[in-house]
């Protein structure tokens, strides 16, 4: 399971991803609790309550990676994620179901299959303000494969039966700023 799973899944995960180094990682199952949860931003903010201590700081990925499963407005959603810090069962945000501590010893020649999701983007210069750079996304089919191969790096040497499905644009807001998340799911096999 790779990252998104999730919102802003990625850059730092799949750059991290290494076909000789050992990490123990976590895999949990966490029910994200109703209300607000038509916010993608809120789900972010649900998750890293189960992270106390760990401060967050702009423009730094967080400690974990996530996959939306299922979800209902009204029930609550289920979510994947993988972490490389246990999560802990103090929120009230997220509730832990299930946690399971992982030691990836993959091996030289060994076929993964793997499912991402993730907000595929690159950074440009903003017309308005050349100093800043904004986000966009990467909407054509090439474009992201060569996204995901560059952020896969040395880690595979090839990927195989690659399927790419797109998904709406997620709509969300971050204190008063209004936001919007294209994110693609890659699903496929690494050699």
């Amino acid at each position: 399971m790779c990252r998104s799973m999730g919102v802003n899944a990625s850059s730092q995960a799949a750059n991290s991803i290494s076909i000789n180094r050992r990490a123990i990682m976590y895999l949990s199952r966490i029910r994200l609790m109703p209300g607000r949860l038509d916010n993608a931003w809120e789900w972010h903010r649900a998750l890293w309550t189960l992270f106390p201590g760990i401060e967050r700081k702009a423009n730094e990925s967080a400690p974990f990676l996530y996959r939306m499963e299922r979800m209902n407005l009204a029930e609550g959603a289920e979510v994947m994620m993988q972490s490389a810090i246990e999560p802990q069962k103090l929120s009230e945000r997220a509730q832990l179901l299930a946690v399971r501590r992982f030691d990836p010893q993959p091996r030289e020649g060994q076929v993964l299959a793997f499912r991402l999701t993730a907000n595929v983007t690159k950074k440009i210069r903003d017309k308005a303000n050349p100093e800043r750079k904004v986000r966009v996304p990467l909407i054509k089919e090439e474009q992201q494969r060569a996204w995901l191969e560059r952020k896969l790096g040395e880690a595979a040497s090839a990927i195989r039966n690659l399927h790419i499905q797109r998904h709406p644009p997620l709509y969300f807001r971050k204190g008063r700023r209004p936001g919007k998340i294209v994110t693609a799911t890659f699903e496929g096999e690494l050699v």
